[in-house]
């Protein structure tokens, strides 16, 4: 009796697609029972509230065209069990989450103006790990069922409005939680020699520092309950990447200025993982830009701000202690 009530309730493809229209998102039709867009040019594909019946058919699934052509709606796909568990405590919290019933919570949704796709696959097996999805690919969406018979949840919430590069941060952040996890044992990668930047630089080293420890000040500190590992590894980047402060001075600038404002505060340890994940992992903004592009005589751009998000967005710190909880099991 309660199936029957949810079927009911349940939309049509129809009506989810002009819903779908209605705020602002670009749908495509998907084959029954699958996830690839299979029309030619559906990438360019921009249906409108009249030509819905013309486009899809009572049993097709439904895909959301993600980035520019939806507003910017963006997509963190969380393809394993480890990425779903840790999830909260890496990525922003968001209103707009969806899943099917084997894979609950595995689609995390934002809007994040100029964001870029971005895949992290297993070291080993290459296979899926997370992947920020942008312009250029789509998402499958409720009432579509899945391949294996599942319902899709239908995309209602409200998906949070993010900064690109620090979703990017998040994201590679929470990869890289993944792999240590899962590989406990694999050495750490060496930082890459960075190279001298071509911008003119005329800040002394002190300078350099002083306007890094202005901007650290700006930023949230982790807070138990109330987000941890996305606010410091955002803190650790933008030292490290953001004003090229050297690794070793980072970690001494964080445990003396940063950590203190944290409750509770981190382990040495912790925010030495944070500083060498800041130092080794790619980045969407060239190395120095803070320290080249925040000078004191003109504003920062608001939308790389990462202290911006920081502030008002944070996470789940599930465990205070430990950067990367243990568990087990793949999808």
């Amino acid at each position: 009796m309660s199936h029957a009530g949810n079927e009911a309730a349940r939309p049509s493809v129809i009506d989810a697609a002009r819903g779908y229209i209605g705020r602002g998102w670009r749908p495509v039709p998907i084959p029954p029972r699958t996830k690839r867009a299979v029309i030619d040019g559906w990438t360019k594909l921009r249906i409108v509230l009249e030509d819905v019946e013309r486009h899809f058919a009572p049993d097709d699934n439904i895909g959301l065209l993600l980035g520019e052509p939806s507003g910017w709606l963006v997509d963190v796909d969380l393809d394993c069990v480890e990425a779903r568990d840790l999830a909260d405590s890496y990525l922003p919290p968001t209103p707009a989450v969806t899943g099917r019933p084997s894979s609950p919570r595995s689609h995390r949704w934002y809007y994040a103006v100029g964001a870029v796709t971005k895949k992290y696959t297993d070291p080993q097996t290459r296979k899926m790990i997370v992947e920020l999805r942008s312009t250029g690919t789509q998402t499958v969406v409720g009432p579509s069922v899945h391949p294996e018979g599942e319902r899709y949840e239908l995309l209602t919430g409200e998906p949070a409005q993010v900064p690109a590069p620090m979703l990017a941060a998040c994201v590679a952040a929470l990869a890289e939680a993944v792999v240590r996890l899962r590989y406990p044992d694999r050495p750490l990668p060496e930082p890459p020699k960075r190279r001298p930047t071509t911008a003119p630089v005329d800040d002394d080293p002190a300078l350099v520092e002083r306007r890094a420890l202005a901007y650290l000040d700006r930023m949230s500190p982790a807070i138990s309950g109330q987000g941890g590992h996305g606010a410091t590894y955002a803190a650790a980047t933008a030292l490290v990447h953001g004003f090229g402060i050297a690794p070793e001075r980072a970690l001494d600038l964080l445990l003396e200025h940063y950590n203190p404002r944290c409750d509770p505060p981190w382990t040495e340890k912790e925010l030495s993982h944070k500083v060498h994940d800041a130092a080794t992992k790619p980045h969407e903004r060239p190395f120095g830009w803070l320290r080249d592009d925040e000078r004191p005589e003109r504003p920062a751009d608001p939308e790389v701000d990462v202290s911006a998000i920081v502030s008002k967005v944070r996470g789940t710190r599930d465990s205070p202690r430990d950067d990367t909880p243990a568990e087990e099991s793949a999808d």
